[in-house]
């Protein structure tokens, strides 16, 4: 009986409570998505991304982060490190950012090969392309995708390891 009074109780209460909060996401979401479309018209054919990136053969790292998002900042050592140890491989970093003067201030004192801001009408355009806008779409990062020749082949969402990003670039070479 107190079971069944509970399972009455909690089910519907945690529905509501989860129904709020991704009504909040959702709002949200929406605003920051109207912004980068009026931002953002280009076709990612005409990117310097797609030129610098795509239209080789190889490997290429593309990491999804933030200013704001202490992971993020974090794993930018252990990125330049898989980097210097693999130097046929591209890594590039593309941010979420909001504000462009935080990320210029970010990148002023961080050197790091962030490629955002000479992309910023193609931004859409890069975001579709690595493919971010499933289930998590990119409310979680950081994201990492590796493209090999010009097509995604994989995303890690979260922080890297720096032995399974390594292992697995090698296998991929």
């Amino acid at each position: 009986m107190i079971k069944k009074v509970i399972l009455i109780i909690i089910i519907p209460a945690a529905a509501i409570f989860l129904g709020f909060k991704f009504i909040k996401i959702s709002t949200a979401d929406n605003s920051i998505l109207i912004q980068h479309k009026s931002k953002s018209s280009g076709s990612i054919e005409n990117s310097p991304f797609q030129k610098e990136y795509l239209s080789k053969d190889g490997l290429v790292v593309v990491n999804v982060w933030a200013t704001w998002c202490k992971p993020c900042i974090q794993e930018i050592p252990t990125f330049k490190k898989i980097s210097k140890e693999n130097p046929n491989i591209k890594f590039a970093f593309l941010s979420i950012d909001e504000d462009p003067e935080k990320l210029k201030t970010f990148l002023a004192k961080n050197t790091i090969n962030d490629i955002t801001l000479q992309n910023t009408e193609y931004i859409e355009a890069i975001k579709n392309f690595l493919g971010g806008n499933g289930l998590l779409g990119y409310r979680a990062i950081p994201l990492t995708f590796i493209i090999k020749n010009g097509k995604v082949i994989d995303k890690n969402v979260g922080s890297i390891d720096y032995t399974e990003l390594s292992t697995q670039l090698k296998a991929l070479q």
